[in-house]
């Protein structure tokens, strides 16, 4: 994980249109003005009973919908070790548990993903490392409580990957990331149809054609209406660069396409978190660091329109946090992370977008523009 000597802020405007950002309490109605978005402190509500995760740092979560929670898993505590606890959060109760696990565990780790199966109503824990890099499979049972080790040799080494729910090929899509510092391009698939010859089993995507450069430590998301892979930034260790690019995979025709955003598009970064606003069909991504230091800016990226928008700063700026989309209030849940400070964030924000400029007039400013339904 990277680190830096000093600590840099980023308070970005919108499009130069948008004033500062406001942040409200949980118990309070967000202020009005001319922002986009605002920012709702979560934790100075904390139910006075729940207690806060061990791990602020290198975690993974997912959003139950069922249960209407985030479950975490993993990451490190101010001590720089790993754990390998399970908490949920309450979005309702806006409380924290741990989860009493009885069957065996998946030893501590760190740099892994987690995604969300609806068909077994279970999350798929993939890589990460405490020490050498891995390739451990576990499921998870968010009914029964239950870890089930689904390793094998054939599933590759990976930490600082991507991973997202394919809904419409039922598998867990994994996309770059590195095997003991050696990054990644590759595309890898983990078939989660249990009616399948392939159910639990891994295989890699041969793709043709131009390819992003390998990479880590980026975001990603699944775009369902377009049945695409779309990914930004990361690390290029080979050039040792930072990197700000947007591409998408598009799984009907096996090939990738870079995005040429134009006037408007997210600096270069590392360790940002990503979600996918399926209410607004926009990649959100908040955080992380590039040459300006540690970052807490917020851009969309409209996947009808393919373009970024600047909406917003955010908490302080961060690195190693992750987040959640909640589609019952259409918000982005943020917790924890870290900025080479005395402790972790343990901090829980919502975004609430409340855009009060024209979505169409963002998309102009940002060199975009709605797409018509013969385009898509």
């Amino acid at each position: 994980m990277y680190r830096a000597a000093t600590l840099s802020v980023v308070l970005l405007t919108t499009l130069g249109c948008a004033g500062p950002t406001k942040i409200a309490k949980l118990d309070q109605p967000p202020p009005r003005g001319q922002s986009l978005a605002h920012w709702i402190d979560r934790t100075t509500s904390l139910q006075s009973a729940s207690k806060l995760p061990k791990a602020g740092e290198d975690f993974a979560m997912i959003y139950d919908p069922l249960r209407h929670r985030i479950v975490m898993f993993g990451g490190k505590g101010d001590d720089d070790k790993n754990t390998n606890d399970v908490w949920t959060f309450e979005l309702a109760r806006n409380r924290w548990q741990q989860v009493e696990i009885a069957s065996e565990q998946p030893p501590a780790s760190e740099d892994h993903t987690l995604i969300y199966d609806p068909i077994g109503y279970r999350m798929i824990l993939y890589g990460g490392e405490d020490g050498p890099t891995w390739n451990n499979t576990y499921s998870f049972d968010l009914k029964t409580y239950q870890w089930i080790d689904l390793t094998d040799s054939t599933a590759p080494i990976r930490e600082d990957h991507t991973a997202i729910y394919d809904s419409k090929g039922k598998r867990m899509v994994v996309f770059g990331g590195q095997d003991n510092d050696i990054p990644s391009n590759e595309i890898w698939t983990f078939d989660l149809n249990p009616n399948s010859q392939d159910f639990e089993t891994w295989q890699t995507l041969n793709v043709e054609g131009e390819l992003p450069r390998e990479r880590y430590d980026h975001v990603t998301v699944y775009d369902s209406v377009e049945n695409r892979m779309v990914i930004y930034g990361g690390w290029d260790d080979i050039k040792e660069e930072y990197l700000n690019d947007t591409w998408a995979f598009y799984f009907e025709q096996g090939e990738w396409k870079q995005i040429k955003t134009k006037k408007s598009y997210p600096p270069k970064r590392r360790h940002a978190v990503g979600v996918y606003d399926s209410a607004r069909n926009w990649f959100i991504i908040q955080g992380g660091f590039g040459d300006e230091g540690y970052l807490n800016d917020v851009w969309a990226f409209d996947l009808t329109a393919d373009a970024w928008m600047n909406i917003t700063p955010g908490p302080q700026p961060r690195i190693d946090h992750d987040a959640i989309y909640d589609p019952k209030s259409q918000r982005l849940i943020l917790y924890g992370g870290d900025a080479a400070i005395r402790s972790k964030f343990r901090d829980i924000w919502e975004l609430e977008v409340q855009p009060e400029i024209p979505l169409d007039l963002l998309l102009k400013e940002a060199g975009g523009k709605i797409k018509k339904k013969a385009d898509l």
